[in-house]
């Protein structure tokens, strides 16, 4: 039977299985062209978003990356023509389409395209290249799209240009009236982020124009973002300028926002950022009214901005908590001009009273005063020139920093803000190491559980007497879990050597157990009803349907049986969608017997499975794998056998344990999947050799 030709499509398997792909305008996988095929298995076999259109109509196939950057299309668009999939960027796209169908390549860098992909038109960016796609008869036949999306790079882009050009409000000296009026001519120039903007500032100082959108309809908290439906022109945000002129009410940013951007965490962030950037310029402009401290401002502006961003960009970054004191030394030092800097963080103890453990120099007098804020209330000593900041998330303290100087400090309301924020950013990176940290222990104890469940049901091979079998396990590097990959051997109570190699599809304990029924089904099979290999896989295919075994596995069943009358033997085997058997001849030649697998196990309880013969010489090896030890990202199965093929030939000298043990130090350390091998080689004795077929 022919392999259908999306059969490596992982999760979109079942996506690809559900389209009536007769109904298409390309029709029947099973008609598909080779070239289609080939494109196909291209882009399945990437990790990067790949789109191929096939036919006149252009037709859309692509990988699960593409699936996930479409979202809502997906997985309504699996054979449907792209113009159908994407009307709303149709014009765009078409003369694309069209040069690339005339045989040229295109290549678009962050071209815009609104898509409907999550129940509204959403503004997005590309970066991608249309590639040509010729047929059997060198014609262009489709086209293949690698996309990269780069709507957030695009979008922070331009929020980054804005907030430049905000923070030169800072230097402009002038009155709050007038910073706010610029401020408002830069917030104009940013319609895709802010089609209307508005500023709410109290007492006397307005902008002189008249507001466009109305004023908060409640009360607002620091750093809350109120965001309410206003129809479909889009929602109205409204953020409180933080410290906006130094008084006890600040001012407000009102904002309309883009109907075209969902006003997600990034998006109130940005609002966020440019209250706080207009409350800087307005800050600065009050300082100067004043005729104080201008110098001393513009130097402060800068040191906060630069050392918070230099600080919020590392943290999440770090990977252990004596990191997180890293940077924060270097934070603190710069923006406060701390002479030493520690970290207590809150460790669990056996008695369920909890400890404190110190980071950095315990001789500091920061470190003498970490408990002091443990219960969450900052303590300054300004005499003893030391401060002990809590580090607060929403329902806990996880620890406490400390700085300290050399000579009494005294900290004005501007520093204590910025230690509040460096407390807040450092709880938040703590409280992101040890999740990581968790995630990994948690995920390390899954794959050693399923690992020891899989390795429990991997028993060693039998020695007959003509025989010699060797059996290896290897699992996945990296962190995969473990996968239903096994090996089994046994003798019947005829003496017939039944040899198999299996791997039941999933990767976790799950696939581990459902190997295991599998297994044990056909070892039952094999030695109770002696009978061929291909009647003992139908017979497994019956058994898994009437007792629910809710697997599909892919496997070769073989035995080594002596030829009648002669010193010769014989493999006899059946392939259920598995790579194909590697035999390696006395002289150390390499053949691959490939054949037609048949069906997966456990997809159909009727399928009628077929037997193959090939004669073995005394000293001939056969070898035996699961797709782990051949499959490579970017090639095809049938070239990873090619791989196996001239590399056994490298180890041919080798008895089985040798050649297990070469093959498997070939892919150690990077395979992608789980790996099993089984290596049986009839014992040399003389007698004559069996050919093909006998």
């Amino acid at each position: 039977m022919k392999r259908l030709p999306f059969a490596e499509a992982s999760g979109l398997r079942e996506a690809y299985e559900a389209v009536d792909w007769a109904a298409t305008p390309i029709g029947d996988p099973a008609g598909w062209s080779r070239p289609l095929r080939q494109a196909l298995e291209l882009a399945l076999g990437t990790r990067f978003p790949v789109l191929v259109c096939w036919g006149p109509d252009l037709v859309m196939l692509y990988n699960q990356p593409y699936a996930d950057m479409v979202e809502g299309k997906h997985p309504a668009a699996l054979g449907r023509p792209v113009r159908e999939v994407f009307p709303e960027a149709w014009e765009e796209l078409r003369p694309l389409f069209d040069k690339a169908l005339a045989g040229e390549a295109t290549w678009s860098v962050d071209l815009p395209l609104p898509l409907h992909r999550r129940g509204f038109l959403e503004e997005s960016y590309f970066t991608f290249s249309y590639s040509p796609l010729l047929g059997e008869d060198g014609a262009v036949h489709g086209v293949m799209d690698i996309a990269v999306e780069t709507t957030g790079q695009v979008q922070d882009h331009r929020r980054l240009e804005l907030l430049t050009l905000l923070g030169d409000l800072a230097t402009d000296l002038d009155s709050p009236a007038a910073v706010a009026d610029r401020a408002l001519d830069v917030l104009r120039t940013a319609p895709l982020d802010l089609p209307e903007v508005d500023l709410h500032l109290p007492g006397a100082v307005g902008t002189g124009r008249e507001h466009v959108l109305p004023a908060a309809p409640e009360p607002l908290r620091p750093r809350q973002v109120l965001v309410r439906e206003d129809g479909g022109a889009g929602p109205l945000a409204w953020v409180p300028i933080p410290a906006a002129l130094g008084g006890a009410s600040p001012g407000v940013l009102a904002a309309r926002l883009s109907p075209r951007i969902a006003p997600d965490t990034t998006y109130r962030d940005f609002l966020r950022l440019v209250a706080a950037t207009v409350g800087d310029g307005l800050s600065a402009a009050a300082s100067y009214e004043a005729e104080r401290r201008r110098a001393d401002l513009q130097a402060w502006q800068a040191q906060r901005l630069g050392g918070l961003v230099a600080v919020a960009q590392a943290l999440p970054d770090v990977d252990a908590e004596v990191d997180v004191l890293r940077v924060l030394g270097r934070g603190a030092s710069a923006l406060l001009g701390a002479d030493g800097v520690v970290l207590g963080l809150l460790e669990a103890s056996p008695d369920g009273t909890g400890r404190l453990e110190v980071l950095g120099d315990t001789a500091d007098p920061a470190a003498a005063a970490l408990a002091s804020a443990l219960r969450g209330v900052p303590v300054l000593d300004a005499a003893a020139g030391t401060a002990a900041w809590p580090l607060r998330l929403t329902d806990r303290t996880v620890g406490v920093l400390g700085l300290s100087w050399r000579r009494p400090r005294e900290l004005r309301p501007e520093d204590r803000d910025l230690l509040t924020a460096l407390a807040a950013s450092a709880a938040q990176a703590v409280d992101r190491v040890r999740a990581r940290r968790a995630e990994r222990e948690a995920a390390d104890a899954v794959r050693s559980l399923a690992e020891t469940l899989q390795r429990s049901l991997l028993t060693s091979a039998p020695q007959p007497e003509h025989l010699e079998i060797a059996v290896r396990y290897l699992p996945a590097a990296e962190h995969a879990q473990v996968g239903g990959d096994w090996h089994d051997a046994f003798l019947t109570a005829s003496g017939t050597a039944c040899l198999v190699i299996g791997d039941v599809t999933g990767h976790d304990q799950d696939a581990a157990a459902a190997m295991g029924q599998v297994r044990n089904l056909l070892r039952g099979i094999g030695y109770s009803l002696e009978v061929s290999p291909a009647s003992a896989l139908s017979a497994l295919d019956r058994a898994m349907r009437d007792l629910g075994v809710g697997a599909l596995a892919t496997g070769v069943l073989a035995t080594v049986e002596p030829v009648e009358g002669a010193r010769a033997w014989r493999l006899r085997w059946s392939n259920a969608g598995h790579p194909p058997p590697v035999v390696i001849t006395p002289d150390g030649r390499v053949e691959v017997l490939r054949t037609e697998p048949d069906l997966l196990l456990g997809m159909e309880a009727s399928f009628q499975r077929a037997d193959h013969v090939h004669g073995l010489a005394p000293g001939a090896t056969v070898l035996l794998y699961t797709d782990g030890l051949v499959e490579r990202r970017g090639a095809s199965i049938d070239d990873g056998v090619d791989w196996l093929a001239r590399t056994a030939a490298r180890f041919a000298h080798l008895g089985p344990d040798g050649i297990c043990d070469a093959v498997l130090a070939e892919v150690a350390g990077h395979a992608e999947d789980d790996v099993a091998v089984l290596a049986v080689r009839v014992r040399p004795v003389p007698g004559p050799v069996l050919r093909d077929g006998a």
